[in-house]
């Protein structure tokens, strides 16, 4: 059987077949399997599809003999996934998990709304709190808080941010946009916080010698 994170629950858990069926020919002839799903742990039902394997039989689809991968399902609903943040305050953090979170589930203009917001919050929680968020990067560059190329990462992020909060939605960002701004996010993250928590770990380990 299948295992996933449960939407539900939250928890990695396997997913125990109740019911499936074959769907007629979709997306240019190509057919899926579709089932509904039990979570072994909350109990609550998960619809999983697959696309047809060549050579698969389409006769009762038997989940004793699936061999059927966790990675070969896609499920609905889908399920927030995000990292852990730590070392960041739990506002700011609270904000990081969210914006991967909406990437996770495709929602990528939420992901990277959030992500601006991420910036932003970061900043005020330095002390920089003047003019706009353009100016409280650079703030933080000259306060060596960020390194230069760290502030171009955050620009980036404002850049595509600022499209979205300002209604200009003519090109709308995909999963690698999305994925982008994540990953400049998270490096902005561990530039200020994670970075430096680390390091007085380090030190006060080394210091307690």
């Amino acid at each position: 059987m299948p295992s996933h994170t449960c939407a539900y629950c939250d928890r990695h858990s396997n997913m125990t077949r109740r019911w499936a069926a074959y769907t007629a020919p979709q997306e240019g002839g190509r057919r899926h399997l579709q089932a509904a799903f039990i979570c072994d742990f909350c109990t609550r039902a998960s619809i999983g599809a697959s696309p047809v394997r060549s050579g698969e039989k389409l006769d009762y689809p038997d989940s004793a003999t699936d061999q059927r991968k966790d990675e070969d399902w896609s499920w609905l609903p889908r399920s927030g996934i995000a990292p852990d943040f730590p070392d960041v305050p739990e506002t700011i953090a609270h904000a990081a998990k969210e914006a991967h979170e909406t990437s996770s589930i495709n929602a990528h203009m939420a992901a990277i709304l959030m992500a601006r917001t991420v910036v932003e919050a970061s900043a005020k929680h330095h002390g920089v709190t003047k003019g706009d968020l353009y100016k409280k990067i650079d703030n933080l560059k000259d306060l060596n808080l960020i390194r230069p190329g760290i502030a171009e990462a955050a620009h980036e992020i404002r850049h595509l941010g600022n499209e979205m909060a300002h209604g200009d939605l003519e090109d709308n960002p995909n999963g690698d946009d999305a994925a982008d701004v994540l990953q400049l996010m998270d490096q902005l993250l561990n530039e200020l916080f994670q970075g430096p928590a680390l390091v007085a770990k380090m030190r006060a380990r080394r210091n307690a010698k």
